[in-house]
């Protein structure tokens, strides 16, 4: 495993844990402080510790439409949800290392991999909202309009 050039294992392990430690404690930031994040973050673990906050908080509005969803649904229909988005997640893991795979190695991989799974987040809330506010006479959507 590469540590970096100006990083001794040690010095990595806990520049890791301290980007953990600043994830955990604002899991639920709002977009606006994740935005305030990345404007005064000034060193490339900060931007890091940022994008895995914008992470987590796609993430949160990711789970909390999934859950409506699934919960609007009938038994057939959140079995096959579940299917496609397990699937999906799997999607977005591989897509996102496959971006990530440009900058591998440098200290900017984590936030390219972050950036890429709240972009991809964002994207898939969307269509899931989309199936929770659906127009009269759209034959896609998974369940009736209400």
């Amino acid at each position: 495993m590469t540590f970096g050039v100006f990083l001794s294992p040690r010095t990595w392990v806990l520049s890791l844990a301290a980007c953990f430690s600043i994830a955990l404690s604002t899991a639920q930031t709002p977009a606006s402080e994740v935005a305030d994040c990345a404007a005064e973050a000034t060193t490339q673990m900060q931007l890091n510790a940022c994008a895995q906050q914008d992470f987590e908080a796609a993430s949160a509005a990711y789970s909390a439409s999934y859950r409506k969803l699934s919960q609007s649904v009938g038994n057939k229909q959140r079995q096959l949800l579940r299917q496609v988005q397990t699937e999906w997640m799997q999607f977005r893991t591989k897509a996102c290392e496959f971006e990530q795979n440009a900058v591998a190695g440098g200290s900017a991989a984590p936030m390219v991999l972050w950036q890429c799974q709240a972009r991809m987040t964002r994207e898939r809330t969307a269509e899931l909202e989309r199936h929770l506010s659906c127009e009269e006479g759209d034959i896609s959507c998974v369940r009736p309009a209400r």
